[in-house]
């Protein structure tokens, strides 16, 4: 079962994974690797954060499938998105590696024998 770090390290991964194979509209800021990798972490992480393994309300929305399939419709609209701003350029790279770090922990979740929900407690 994932814990903390390992969520940390596979977003971390996830970030660096995502700044190296998007060849296509290359930002010198959100491809570079560290930042990639600090960004990857982060969201990485975040699910945790908005829903603490120390909360009875844990996987709940933020870890469910319905989360799961937006953040990874947000990260093929982005991966498609064509920006000729460099401020844009900037957005979409932090949007990818931000996605990927999401998806790499809802990932992690969704393989262990919890599983995530579909949308959560109602």
């Amino acid at each position: 079962m994932a814990n903390g770090k390992t969520h940390i390290l596979a977003g971390c991964a996830a970030g660096l994974v995502v700044a190296c194979m998007d060849q296509g509209q290359k930002s010198e800021i959100t491809h570079h690797p560290a930042v990639a990798m600090s960004v990857g972490a982060f969201f990485g992480k975040l699910p945790d954060l908005l829903e603490p393994a120390t909360n009875p309300h844990h996987r709940q929305f933020c870890h469910s499938v319905v989360v799961f399939t937006a953040v990874g419709c947000g990260f093929k609209k982005a991966y498609d998105w064509k920006p000729k701003d460099p401020f844009d350029i900037v957005l979409r790279g932090l949007a990818l590696t931000a996605a990927g770090g999401y998806l790499s922990h809802l990932l992690f979740d969704a393989v262990t024998p919890r599983s995530l929900p579909l949308i959560g407690k109602v």
